[in-house]
C-alpha cells in the first residue's frame, strides 16, 4: 500500500490543479447525489445547527461540504509532491505569535473545517511546529506510514495514540519547547458526557480541560478557509480563556462548554466547508 500510494501521489502531482479541482467537484457530486453517501445524516446535522434553513439551502450546503471533503483528500495526496504552505495566506497571525511570546507554547485548536491537515502544516512551517495526536486511518500499515511521512514532510509532529499518558507527555514536551499542541475539538470519545452544541446535547471530548489543568498555556482556535485548490486563508480566533475554581470536575465541564461554543463560532463562519458527516448528536 505504501508503494502504491507513493506512485499515486506522483501521478496526482503532475495533473494540473484546475483538473484536480474539477475532478474533486465531480466526485463530490457523485458521492452526494448519486451514491448519496451519508446524505441523510449530513442534512439532519445541518438541520440541528441551522434550523431556519430551507430544505433546498440545506441540500446545497451539504453538497458543498461533500465537495470540499473530497478536495481535502485530493490536496493531501497532491501535497506529497508540492509545498502547500507557501501558497497560504494568514488573516491575523499576530494572535498566535503574541501568545507564543509568553514562552509557554500554545494549544492550537481546530475543527473539521476546510483542510484541517493543511492548517497544522501551515502553522508548522510558518509559525511553530505542531505536535498533534492522530487516529490511524483504517488497518493498513502501509497507508498509515504514507500519511505519517507526508505529515512529517510538511513539518507536523503527528503521533498515533498508543499507551495511556503518551499523548499528555507529548503535549507537555511541545509546550515546554514553546511550540504548538494541536487539538481537534469537534470529536468525541466513548464515555464522554453530552454537552450542548447548537442547542442539542452532543458527545463532547473533555480531555483538553483536564490536560490544561496540568499544563496551562494560551489557547488559540482557528481554521483554514479554502479559496481554491490547495489555496487557503488561515483565520485565528481570539484567545480562549479557561479559569480554575478549585472544583476540577465542574471546571472541566465548563471548559468543554466553552470549546463547543468555539466549534459553533467556526462552523457558523464557514458552514459549507464543515464536515457534516460526523454524527456528534447520535
Amino acid at each position: 500500500m505504501y508503494l502504491a500510494m507513493t506512485i499515486f501521489s506522483k501521478v496526482v502531482g503532475i495533473i494540473p490543479e484546475s483538473v484536480l479541482a474539477r475532478m474533486s467537484n465531480a466526485l463530490g457530486l457523485f458521492l452526494f447525489d448519486v451514491l448519496r453517501v451519508r446524505r441523510r445524516l449530513m442534512l439532519a446535522n445541518i438541520k440541528i445547527a441551522f434550523p431556519e434553513l430551507e430544505a433546498g439551502a440545506a441540500v446545497k450546503m451539504a453538497r458543498q461540504s461533500m465537495k470540499h471533503m473530497v478536495m481535502t483528500f485530493m490536496e493531501m495526496i497532491w501535497v506529497c509532491t508540492h509545498d502547500m504552505a507557501s501558497r497560504m495566506k494568514f488573516s491575523n497571525p499576530e494572535v498566535l505569535i503574541d501568545a507564543l511570546t509568553r514562552g509557554k507554547g500554545a494549544y492550537i485548536l481546530c475543527t473539521h473545517t476546510g483542510n484541517f491537515e493543511a492548517f497544522a502544516m501551515i502553522l508548522s512551517k510558518n509559525i511553530a511546529r505542531v505536535t498533534c495526536p492522530v487516529k490511524r486511518v483504517g488497518s493498513s500499515a502501509g497507508l498509515n506510514r504514507f500519511i505519517f511521512d507526508s505529515r512529517a514532510k510538511q513539518g507536523m509532529d503527528a503521533f498515533f495514540r498508543g499507551k495511556k499518558g503518551e499523548g499528555s507527555l507529548a503535549i507537555k514536551k511541545a509546550l515546554s519547547e514553546n511550540r504548538l499542541a494541536g487539538i481537534m475539538i469537534d470529536q468525541a470519545r466513548p464515555g464522554e458526557p453530552r454537552i450542548s452544541l447548537f442547542g442539542k446535547p452532543a458527545k463532547t471530548n473533555t480531555s483538553l480541560g483536564a490536560i490544561w489543568e496540568k499544563y496551562p498555556a494560551p489557547i488559540i482556535a482557528g481554521y483554514c478557509e479554502r479559496i481554491g485548490f490547495a489555496r487557503h486563508i488561515v483565520h485565528l480566533l481570539p484567545e480562549v480563556v479557561f479559569t480554575s475554581t478549585g472544583d476540577l470536575p465542574a471546571d472541566i465541564l465548563v471548559r468543554a462548554r466553552t470549546l463547543n461554543s468555539v466549534v459553533e463560532a467556526i462552523v457558523t463562519r464557514c458552514p459549507e466547508q464543515y464536515w457534516w458527516v460526523h454524527d456528534r448528536w447520535k
